[in-house]
């Protein structure tokens, strides 16, 4: 997982260690407004999470991200150089053509630094569980701004006081989520570190089988809800052929009196803010375009889905400890009871976060159509091609109509470079400019074998198949409808850190994550087998 190749070009002192790891759970490419949102407010977000921990800094950094053919990038090193600053906590590391590279400068501390050094993550493990506890109130508040911005009738007054406060209502939800995610790579790091005897690959095994048994993830309660909706629609055929049509645009007045209509609105009022893709703010979110979630819901009657089995991760737990050195068991225990916690917090983070991304783009949309009347745009759906300050730009007039052909060939251009985009396949690290790829071709997600027929998703909705094997380039929380029927997941790109494969746990989904180029190579309807105890596909 944390093995990688590079050109052979010097990796050391490197300004920029660039990772897109930690952003996968969002999208795999966004468009310049979408990356534009990410990024501004990623820069007051880790300003606040270092701020909570205690570290005074003069200000957040001018460029904590960057774009690569589409992806977005975070700065890992100079976050890991706040976690030695803040707390002497040992930075990530990865080997890098068969060599141990420490992403930033780390020297282990004398008797009294470590006293120092102790109280300082004692504070930061204090403040992770009262994130833990704030994150209903952090995700409250967010959906009341959704809601209000959903009722918007966009003058130019309100576009305006909009754009001025996404960053700050945004800025909560996703600090609480790169807590939870670099915490929990920190913690991932740790024990595939620790000595013993296990392979690497059989540790990463081991370790995603102690997650067997996570409560409170987002995304299985989403997959509780179609359930219960599902129940309801098999004892009723007018329901189920209902949901077998493709006229949705009446749904919600159209089982008012219905207890099947009730569960519906109830479904959409908690999760109608996602989508698949859901970073990517073109994406239409699930109470704009409801398809996939209906057709989920029939999916899971037709083939009678049942919640899944719990399995006690107590076993499992004790596999992992066998196999370490006994001095190292302790720790061991206390970080994976982290891991635990962290994986929870960071899917209801993410759940948090998607309500501010729903949100902003209403607000695109909005000053999409106020450009589209004059012809600035040809189509409102254009906006997402310019980043933020540039809408604001064409919002004050700075950019008008004497600017049409400027802006409608940037569309142009720009959606040119989108295209191409999607053919590239850049290394997961940037150290400054060179490229870093993982030696590894599939990562264990989910133990467990599965057999199918590939079925490639290829648009923007994923796929819902009764024990197929679904495939895509990767996975985000948008796919939690798929898991009650799907027989094995695989995908280009991810980690098993990600709360979609964490989901996908519960449900005893067989995964391989990180297939790189490999999935390129699969042929859609062939079929394939695959073994998420040890991250390997065939056709």
């Amino acid at each position: 997982m944390y093995e990688y190749t590079c050109d052979g070009r010097s990796l050391q002192q490197p300004h920029h260690v660039w990772s897109c790891i930690p952003l996968q759970p969002f999208s795999e490419i966004l468009t310049p407004f979408s990356y534009s949102v990410l990024a501004e407010i990623s820069k007051r977000a880790w300003f606040r999470y270092y701020e909570r921990m205690g570290l005074k800094l003069p200000f957040a950094p001018r460029k904590l991200m960057r774009s690569h053919f589409g992806r977005p990038y975070l700065d890992i090193k100079w976050i890991c150089q706040r976690d030695v600053e803040m707390a002497g906590i040992e930075p990530l590391f990865f080997r890098i053509n068969g060599e141990t590279v420490s992403i930033c400068d780390w020297t282990k501390p004398n008797l009294l630094g470590g006293i120092r050094n102790g109280l300082s993550q004692r504070r930061l493990t204090d403040q992770l569980e009262k994130l833990t506890q704030e994150i209903d109130a952090i995700t409250a508040s967010a959906r009341r701004w959704y809601e209000k911005v959903k009722v918007m009738r966009w003058s130019q007054a309100e576009i305006l006081q909009i754009m001025e406060e996404i960053e700050r209502y945004g800025a909560e939800p996703l600090m609480v989520f790169y807590a939870a995610r670099h915490n929990l790579e920190r913690a991932y790091n740790r024990l595939l570190g620790m000595d013993g005897s296990s392979k690497p690959i059989d540790r990463i095994q081991m370790i995603n089988n102690t997650l067997s048994d996570l409560q409170g993830l987002s995304e299985i309660a989403l997959t509780d809800e179609l359930l219960a909706l599902a129940n309801i629609a098999r004892q009723h055929p007018s329901i189920l052929k209902w949901l077998g049509g493709d006229q949705f645009e009446d749904w919600s007045s159209h089982w008012a009196d219905h207890e099947f209509g009730h569960r519906l609105h109830r479904l959409m009022d908690n999760y109608g803010h996602r989508a698949a893709g859901e970073g990517e703010m073109a994406h239409l979110r699930w109470f704009e375009q409801p398809d996939f979630l209906f057709k989920g819901i029939l999916a899971c009657a037709e083939h009678n889905a049942k919640q899944p089995a719990r399995i006690p991760s107590a076993g499992a737990v004790q596999q992992l400890l066998d196999t370490l050195n006994p001095q190292q068991r302790k720790p061991a225990e206390q970080t994976l009871a982290q891991i635990r916690q962290l994986s929870v917090l960071q899917s209801r983070a993410m759940n948090a976060f998607a309500y501010i991304l729903a949100g902003t783009r209403f607000w695109a949309k909005a000053a999409g159509h106020e450009a589209a009347e004059d012809q600035r745009l040809l189509s409102p759906e254009d906006s997402f091609f310019f980043e933020v300050e540039e809408l604001k730009q064409m919002m004050t007039g700075e950019w008008n109509v004497t600017h049409t052909a400027e802006i409608r060939e940037a569309v142009t251009k720009r959606r040119a470079s989108y295209n191409e985009w999607q053919q590239a396949q850049p290394g997961d690290l940037l150290f400054d400019e060179a490229e870093a790829y993982p030696t590894h071709s599939g990562l264990p997600g989910v133990v467990g074998e599965a057999t199918g027929p590939l079925r490639r998703h290829k648009g923007v909705q994923p796929l819902v198949c009764d024990q197929a094997v679904v495939g895509a380039r990767q996975f985000d929380s948008g796919w939690a409808p798929s898991l009650p029927v799907a027989g094995g997941l695989l995908a280009a790109a991810g980690t098993p850190l990600d709360p979609i494969v964490a989901a996908a746990r519960i449900w005893h989904i067989p995964t391989v994550i990180a297939l790189g180029p490999h999935y390129n190579r699969l042929v859609d309807g062939a079929q394939t087998r695959l073994d998420g105890g040890r991250g390997f596909v065939e056709q």
